[in-house]
């Protein structure tokens, strides 16, 4: 449940290594629910296979009634084993329903169909052993990512900043200080920013720190403008501010240029 950027790496290394030697037809990883839709979406940039990997997890524990635990899994293999979710990406699975790790995230606290996929819907379900796909994702991923076959031990430092109401720069300057690469602003509506949260991030892009404006909002696309262009900062495109963190993270190793960035957030 406290899932860390090494422990992602490990993971990743391990996934890859497994289907470098051609070991396995699919892989299934149980995880933590509270975290899981970052796992999963780091995966799908940096495992480089078209075999499937399926994250599950269970919001009951084993003892409770009605415990979702052992149908998620069973469902996460029988998903994991068929041969239409080759090509898909990382593919997350609860509550019978089958998610794009690019889409999903937590959206409920305790309900057991608490994962969906806000802007874009499910990819399907598995339904009596059987599952049943009726869109793919466009977005690159796994096999097609620059990013796959990680050889990284670590990555930079990206903070999220979460806009409000009376916003001040003293988040922005301890990330600053802290020694962030880049800040994701979970601004409000569009990525909206208040005055002095977008002071200190100006004066954190003039230091050459990345600017990610993402929404609070939980869904819909964080369009560019002119205002917040001229000021260097890059958009998520409709990724949370949780999924922006990840991507820009993969980002930072390979480039600082803002331009490029933006490509990335665009194609991913």
């Amino acid at each position: 449940s406290h899932m860390t950027d090494g422990l992602m790496l490990k993971l990743a290394r391990r996934i890859n290594e497994l289907f470098a030697a051609d070991a396995v037809d699919g892989i299934v990883v149980t995880h933590g629910t509270d975290t899981l839709e970052e796992t999963a979406y780091f995966l799908n940039l940096t495992v480089k296979s078209s075999r499937p990997v399926v994250v599950t997890g269970s919001m009951r524990p084993s003892t409770a009634i009605s415990a979702d635990g052992p149908l998620n899994l069973y469902n996460a293999v029988v998903l994991a084993a068929d041969k239409r979710s080759r090509g898909r990406g990382v593919l997350v699975t609860l509550n019978e329903v089958i998610h794009s790790a690019r889409y999903v995230t937590k959206t409920n606290t305790t309900s057991a169909d608490t994962f969906r996929s806000p802007d874009l819907g499910c990819l399907g379900y598995v339904l009596d052993g059987t599952p049943y796909f009726y869109q793919s994702v466009t977005k690159r991923h796994t096999a097609s990512s620059e990013f796959a076959a990680v050889t990284y031990t670590s990555l930079p430092r990206v903070d999220i900043i979460y806009g409000h109401a009376n916003g001040s720069r003293a988040l922005v300057d301890a990330a600053v200080a802290a020694g962030s690469k880049g800040i994701i602003i979970a601004g409000a509506g569009n990525g909206g920013i208040f005055p002095k949260e977008k002071e200190a991030l100006i004066d954190a892009a003039k230091k050459g720190i990345i600017v990610v404006r993402a929404s609070r909002t939980g869904s819909g696309v964080v369009t560019q403008s002119r205002e917040y262009d001229s000021y260097g900062f890059a958009t998520s495109n409709n990724l949370n501010p949780q999924k922006a963190r990840i991507l820009l993270m993969l980002a930072l190793t390979e480039t600082t240029q803002r331009k490029e960035i933006q490509r990335m957030f665009d194609e991913y």
